[in-house]
């Protein structure tokens, strides 16, 4: 009875650990920021449709291994965005969807998220929007990952599962030219665990916080220069930033760098293909002490932009 307690906090710390970990890394989130704040679906004039795939610290077994679709898209920019509009309205609605697989050695988190948000018109070019997005997290652990004193245990070598939700706020100002916003991730109550004296205890996700914003600075007639930044923070970790710099060629090919600090620098290459499909990657040289022992992180993003049928083809907001 004693190892069958054993065996069931062991368990219960892995589930709790997977909880508690940070959320998946990005090195492309200025292309889809949508994965870090709610409030930018709906931003651009068609449905932007991506998915990613992301290996972190190649070369260690049980690293970092995440997947995602994503989906977002406006309801009524159009009445908005239209001066001929005979019934112009003040402000239009965004809507999206996110599924995401992260997996790090036994534990396995599955997300599926829903986000809503609202726009205004500040101006003849700038918007301000706010949204919120609400979802279900399963954590899995899986014990044929782990190594145990008994293998015979039947709790270690099957599966242990759990579920909570997860809400996630955010704000977001934008035009043309630039973009800046903040949010809050991960603000869902407390979840509550039978420990096996009977007692309740509870245990919370993490509240992860960002702040982000680029700007677009023309130079010459077909390159643009992109700056950004994010910062983040989540609680006891202190904060982190990056710092990026993209060099964009029309609505054809862009090219960047990253800093993230005291983590990593990153090399981006991504080509759009008849203003429809767009491919990008990232692959980041580790800085920090782990680098001796890994190849670094690698990062592919595809996404699809549905347009309206009839709708005049505008140059991209695409960051």
């Amino acid at each position: 009875m004693k190892k069958y307690y054993l065996s069931v906090l062991f368990v219960s710390m892995c589930v709790i650990s997977a909880m508690a970990q940070q959320r998946p890394q990005y090195t492309q989130y200025m292309i889809n920021p949508f994965l870090l704040n709610p409030a930018v679906s709906g931003t651009e004039d068609y449905a932007d449709i991506r998915a990613g795939y992301r290996k972190q610290w190649t070369g260690f077994d049980g690293s970092p291994r995440t997947m995602y679709l994503s989906a977002h898209t406006n309801i009524g920019k159009h009445l908005v965005t239209n001066n001929r509009s005979r019934n112009k309205k003040n402000g239009f609605h965004g809507v999206g969807m996110v599924l995401t697989n992260d997996a790090i050695g036994p534990t396995t988190t599955t997300t599926v998220s829903a986000a809503y948000s609202y726009h205004l018109k500040l101006s003849k070019k700038i918007f301000a929007s706010l949204g919120a997005m609400g979802g279900f997290n399963q954590f899995t652990v899986d014990g044929g990952k782990l190594v145990a004193a008994n293998p015979n245990d039947a709790l270690i070598s099957g599966m242990s599962k759990t579920g909570m939700g997860d809400i996630t706020i955010g704000a977001w100002v934008y035009s043309n030219k630039f973009y800046a916003g903040a949010s809050m991730a991960q603000l869902a109550p407390n979840i509550q665990f039978t420990k096996s004296s009977g007692s309740l205890e509870s245990y919370s996700l993490t509240h992860h916080y960002f702040v982000m914003a680029g700007y677009r600075i023309p130079f010459g007639y077909d390159f643009t220069f992109i700056p950004s930044f994010c910062i983040k923070g989540a609680t006891p970790a202190p904060l982190s930033f990056d710092i990026n710099a993209k060099i964009r060629y029309k609505d054809f090919c862009w090219a960047g760098v990253s800093y993230r600090n005291r983590d990593a620098v990153a090399a981006m290459v991504g080509v759009i293909i008849n203003n429809t499909f767009d491919i990008s990657y990232s692959y980041d040289y580790i800085t920090s002490d782990i680098h001796k022992y890994t190849g670094g992180s690698h990062e592919i993003v595809i996404g699809y932009r549905l347009r309206s049928q009839g709708r005049v083809i505008c140059p991209s907001n695409f960051w």
